[in-house]
């Protein structure tokens, strides 16, 4: 008999690489009957796994209004009981009523917390402040009573701090084995004796790109790319800080999406000096580790990272990368000129990252999830 997972999501797109490609697709390798709902899912089948069309309209013109937001939660769950689902695996907390509410029906349901959320919606900008410390409040509440009531899933492991029961799935990285190198000879320059660095993800001054770019302009041999969603509003103030860094800095996410399959591309392409993560000190990052460490290591980027505690206790050891002082860019930019001027460096962290990326591979964490969906299915029977 194949168990049906319905997972469902009111924010993240179908190809979020945490939900489609490490979760559902792994699932359905496993023999499990795997369907997705999200807000611009159609009907459609990728990878062994079923895509259902939630709202009539076509997912790209869908309107984004406060009120067709609140009646997300509805929809999906009515269409994931539609489908009779042996488990329904949900990853938005405001998600959480409507699961609650299934949850005293009998539905088998799992949380998955992708983020801190309570410390998140203290970093969002579009909130206004009087309302952060409330909406944290109650997004604490409300996570606590999804925790005591179902199945938690984590994608960080300190995230038991506050959900004590929670299965850890960490959401390292999952790149198929052919794209991935042995062994890397410096120095990491083209033909033209240019370097390139990058990061990858989300584009926000939150995350640092205004440092990324400064240090750029320090360096005048480095071409910087950032590949990730930026949205146009963030663009637009970096305007002052790309000026007079013509033809050195390329962006591919203005205002999109860029698929994992289009970043996993651009980390094979060549030799990069060196993967940015220079985060500002912040609460909410200080402890999470953020799924590009993983990347980075697998294709051999030394990472450039900052000194957090938690970031340098597990990176160090491993000698992967340079941690430096966010608050102090010339750090980053003496950093960067050490991989410049000394290639032995450069090859030996690279190298310790290609060896030290096999112990953080996502096959191990899918094992975890298939077995707790066991656990549930047989307590279910």
């Amino acid at each position: 008999m194949s168990f049906r997972i319905v997972h469902i999501s009111s924010v993240h797109p179908w190809k979020d690489p945490r939900i489609f490609l490490k979760q559902c697709v792994s699932l359905s390798e496993q023999g499990f009957d795997v369907h997705l709902l999200t807000p611009d899912s159609n009907d459609e089948k990728q990878e062994g796994v079923h895509l259902h069309r939630v709202w009539s309209q076509d997912p790209e013109n869908m309107k984004k209004g406060l009120i067709r937001k609140l009646f997300r939660p509805y929809t999906l769950f009515k269409k994931a009981r539609a489908l009779d689902p042996d488990i329904i695996h949900f990853h938005d907390p405001e998600l959480i009523p409507w699961a609650l509410a299934h949850r005293m029906v009998g539905y088998e349901l799992v949380y998955d917390v992708h983020e801190d959320n309570k410390t998140a919606i203290r970093h969002r900008s579009y909130i206004k402040k009087p309302f952060k410390a409330v909406l944290s409040w109650a997004i604490g509440l409300i996570e606590s009573l999804a925790h005591a009531t179902m199945p938690t899933v984590l994608a960080e492991a300190y995230y038991q701090r506050r959900f004590p029961k929670g299965t850890i799935v960490a959401n390292y990285q999952h790149i198929p084995e052919h794209w991935l190198p042995e062994k890397k000879i410096g120095p990491p320059t083209d033909e033209q004796g240019r370097s390139h660095i990058l990061y990858t993800g989300n584009i926000e001054i939150e995350r640092g790109v205004i440092k990324y770019l400064e240090a750029t302009r320090s360096l005048d041999q480095v071409h910087l790319h950032l590949i990730g969603r930026c949205y146009t509003h963030t663009f637009e103030k970096t305007k002052e800080a790309q000026e007079g860094l013509d033809g050195r800095v390329h962006w591919e996410g203005v205002g999109t999406y860029v698929p994992f399959q289009r970043i996993i591309e651009r980390y094979a392409e060549r030799d990069w000096l060196a993967g940015l993560i220079v985060f500002p000190y912040s609460d909410h990052y200080k402890d999470k580790y953020p799924t590009k460490f993983f990347e980075y290591m697998a294709f051999g980027i030394p990472i450039i990272y900052s000194d957090f505690p938690e970031w340098k206790k597990l990176l160090e050891p491993l000698e992967v990368g340079l941690a430096v002082n966010p608050n102090h860019p010339q750090e980053l930019v003496e950093a960067l000129l050490r991989l410049e001027n000394e290639p032995q460096l450069w090859q030996r962290l690279s190298n310790n990252a290609i060896t030290h990326s096999k112990k953080f591979s996502w096959n191990h964490e899918a094992k975890k999830l298939t077995s707790l969906y066991n656990q549930l299915l047989e307590h279910h029977d």
